[in-house]
């Protein structure tokens, strides 16, 4: 499949230092809302990368918090982003708003959120997303998609909607504590936009990298 020809024009906007908000988070969230306001399914997406025994490994996730010090997400414990968080904690997360030909990188580490905040945000939750998460042993093998919806009615059945669906003990949330961000904006001849904020002594420092 030949794919050389795919060409794209980038004349969206411009991002330059004196355009910044004050802070990466502030320009993050400015950034966000923008894009927020497209009402794109899932504009919350972002891809979430982990090492594993030197594996990297990226999934899709859902952002479901800007907090004043970072970004949460949910997940099960045991699944294998969990396991790969355990033993590094370090991450990576990638925002691609296509329609304004912006993407945001983040890099940090994760902790884990406080169990109560875990609980508050899973009585949100759907019922059927919480039977969901409940049911599902995630990143775990099983023989069939039959036996996955046994699984499943069998939580519907001990957890009829209208009651209370425990949260798992082994479920919650991350929250990523940023270290360095990256923000894209395409132009015009591939010359990109390209602004980075390292945190070096509790300071962020910004600079302009070629794209």
């Amino acid at each position: 499949m030949d794919l050389h020809n795919i060409r794209e024009t980038y004349n969206f906007d411009s991002l330059d230092i004196d355009k910044l908000k004050d802070g990466p988070m502030a320009q993050f969230q400015y950034w966000f809302e923008q894009y927020k306001q497209l009402c794109i399914k899932d504009y919350n997406a972002m891809a979430i990368s982990t090492v594993h025994k030197d594996i990297p490994e990226s999934r899709i996730v859902l952002l479901k918090e800007i907090r004043d010090n970072g970004y949460v997400f949910y997940s099960n414990y045991s699944s294998a982003k969990a396991n790969a968080l355990e033993s590094n904690p370090n991450i990576s997360a990638l925002f691609f708003w296509r329609e304004q030909e912006r993407q945001v990188r983040i890099s940090g580490i994760v902790v884990k959120t406080d169990v109560q905040e875990s609980k508050s945000y899973f009585e949100t939750r759907p019922y059927l997303s919480k039977i969901g998460a409940a049911a599902s042993d995630q990143s775990q093998p099983i023989t069939s998609r039959q036996e996955l919806e046994e699984k499943f009615d069998s939580f519907t059945k001990k957890y009829p909607e209208g009651t209370e669906v425990p949260m798992p003990e082994n479920w919650g949330g991350y929250l990523i504590i940023p270290n360095r961000y990256e923000f894209w904006q395409g132009r015009e001849g591939r010359l990109h936009d390209r602004l980075v904020f390292c945190l070096e002594d509790g300071h962020w420092n910004i600079k302009r990298i070629q794209p």
